[in-house]
């Protein structure tokens, strides 16, 4: 039998050399000095060897109990080196970049925006699984992954294929949490893709908005459509923030719509004061008694708005390709500047919040009453050029 004092006495040969312990089991010793345990065996009449690891990494005391497992299994009829194969295949699976994927995502979904769920767990379910994956986490290398972004880049979804780069590396980052593998293959990816484009929202001139208005107040589809642009244009928020707003949200004696922070692209809650206009509006929607807890929706199946129902609404009027729901936005914020108000209180209104998250949300509230004077007067504003007669602005903020 062999004892660790004898096999440190071991020396390499010319030839690979074997070194007998018992049961079957043998150390052998190459001529380059690799040490590897061994049992010879034979099933069904078949002479075999399997291997139990490599001395250094598998003590003597681990490979004899390595060696007996596999002889119980022997006992019962059963081949270990099938066997293994069997684990390794159930652990490759389990341990597989499609598991480690749903179960990250998993985990995600109850602290994310749905819109930020829904938009991960598709480019992970059509980007990243069919080239990826099946293969276990520890085998993956970046050329793989870097083979799925340029499967994605090559349909024009350049900003996707970055997506999808950046969720692999979360992927990884978790795997590596778990001890499942030692490095993230996704490091500096991004750079092998084509250089992004700057797009800006389409948008109409300050002097094409009197002739926006007009269409919109004969808008003839859904009137909660009709409505919601005249609320965006009077408030100027994120399309998502509207198709999301909630009575609960506003106060009519406050005069005020407060988003909460997990409906607001920084995550940072928002107050947004309403003109008497936007009041109005609201009130007019009340009064319809539709009887639902979203202000804005699809009155056929109950549902907020989708994606797609305020763009689809400008191209019908004949915006396509020249207007966004985000260039509301965008119009306000120009006017507003070449009318000389407060450049902090227009970001702030736009929530464009500062690099600071911390200071971002205890300065929500920043400039509010200045805020109002300034949504008032734009509001009036809308009033007076929805005519094309009334040009001027009427400033009241100070």
């Amino acid at each position: 039998m062999l004892t660790d004092a004898r096999i440190r006495k071991i020396k390499p040969e010319e030839k690979t050399k074997r070194y007998a312990d018992e049961k079957g089991m043998y150390l052998e010793v190459t001529p380059s000095g690799g040490m590897y345990w061994r049992l010879k065996y034979r099933i069904n009449g078949k002479e075999n060897r399997y291997s139990m690891g490599i001395y250094g990494e598998v003590s003597l005391a681990e490979a004899r109990a390595k060696r007996d497992d596999a002889r119980k299994l022997i006992a019962q009829g059963i081949d270990p080196n099938q066997a293994k194969k069997q684990d390794k295949a159930i652990t490759d699976n389990i341990n597989c970049f499609e598991v480690l994927a749903r179960r990250w995502l998993a985990d995600r979904k109850s602290t994310i925006k749905p819109d930020t769920y829904r938009r991960d767990s598709s480019v992970i379910e059509k980007d990243l699984i069919p080239v990826i994956g099946q293969i276990p986490i520890d085998k993956i290398k970046s050329p793989d992954i870097l083979a799925a972004a340029k499967k994605v880049e090559e349909r024009g979804a350049g900003e996707m294929a970055r997506r999808a780069i950046r969720l692999a590396g979360c992927v990884f980052r978790q795997a590596m949490r778990e001890g499942l593998t030692n490095y993230d293959p996704t490091t500096g990816l991004t750079e092998a893709l084509k250089p992004r484009k700057v797009q800006h929202m389409a948008r109409i001139a300050a002097k094409e908005l009197p002739e926006l208005l007009s269409k919109i107040d004969v808008y003839d589809g859904d009137v909660l459509t009709r409505l919601g642009f005249k609320f965006i244009n009077l408030t100027f928020v994120r399309t998502n923030e509207l198709r999301f707003m909630e009575w609960s949200e506003v106060d009519f004696d406050a005069q005020e719509w407060r988003i909460p922070a997990h409906k607001m692209k920084k995550g940072i809650s928002h107050i947004v004061p309403l003109s008497a206009q936007a009041l109005e509006l609201l009130v007019q929607i009340k009064a319809m008694g539709l009887n639902s807890p979203y202000v804005f929706f699809n009155t056929a199946s109950r549902k907020p708005y989708s994606e797609n129902a305020f763009i689809t609404a400008l191209w019908r009027m004949g915006y396509k390709g020249k207007m966004t729901g985000h260039g509301f936005r965008g119009l306000a914020s120009t006017i507003l500047h070449e009318q000389g108000y407060m450049h902090d209180a227009i970001e702030r209104q736009l929530a464009h919040n500062e690099k600071n998250q911390v200071s971002a949300a205890y300065n929500h509230a920043q400039h509010l009453a200045y805020r109002r004077k300034m949504m008032q007067d734009w509001a009036n504003y809308l009033d007076n050029i929805r005519t094309g007669k009334v040009l001027q602005f009427v400033k009241s903020a100070s």
